[in-house]
């Protein structure tokens, strides 16, 4: 880096880590409050930040809004591509490389569950937030799409890719509203597990045993 370019990563780095604190700050009030109950005093103070800093960083709680949802999508996004890169190159490997990923740790808590369904709870008043969304997640979607098809024609016939990677997005979608819903009782290794399994009834030649390490 030469002495032109230090100065001025110093001067964006605190708005950058003060958009971070906003964001993290909504994630954790929407997950508790959900957005009716939601005010920017709360995110403000769950920050300790001022008023006048989301106002500087966010032309308005619609607009942080969206930067937390595109948060969330960009973190789903880097963690599923992630264990897709790392998988070995093989349709059956990398399927199961994206279900794992949705059980990730990182992600798959009770707090950012809980913001997600809050957003998509909101999606059919707010289309944007839909269109965030899919910005993000209509890559995995056809990636999956893709995968099933290259397996299914190793050996399966009468089965529609289309279908296949609805169904396997739905595991996924209705594991995290149990998770979200009975923490007392849900497990997220055990509901990746089960996720696994659903895909030795799919492809039975390829997953025989679908059983999480």
């Amino acid at each position: 880096m030469s002495v032109a370019e230090a100065p001025a990563k110093r001067r964006t780095a605190p708005r950058e880590i003060r958009r971070k604190q906003l964001i993290m700050a909504a994630i954790s009030c929407i997950a508790k409050r959900g957005f009716s109950d939601t005010t920017l005093r709360h995110v403000t103070e769950k920050a300790k930040l001022s008023h006048g800093v989301v106002n500087y960083h966010f032309d308005s709680k619609e607009a942080l809004y969206d930067a937390t949802l595109g948060y969330l999508a960009q973190e789903h996004y880097d963690i599923w591509t992630r264990y897709y890169d790392a998988a070995p190159d093989d349709p059956a490997a990398r399927l199961d490389a994206i279900i794992r990923a949705d059980f990730d740790k990182k992600i798959c808590t009770h707090k950012r569950l809980a913001a997600w369904f809050a957003f998509w709870g909101q999606a059919k008043y707010r289309p944007n937030y839909l269109k965030i969304h899919n910005t993000f997640d209509n890559e995995r979607y056809e990636r999956i799409r893709q995968l099933c098809t290259d397996i299914a024609a190793d050996g399966y016939e009468g089965l529609d890719p289309d279908r296949l990677a609805r169904m396997i997005e739905s595991l996924s979608d209705g594991s995290w509203l149990c998770l979200m819903l009975y923490p007392s009782t849900s497990d997220r290794e055990e509901s990746r597990d089960d996720c696994l399994h659903a895909l030795t009834r799919f492809f039975p030649k390829h997953f025989p045993l679908a059983k999480a390490p």
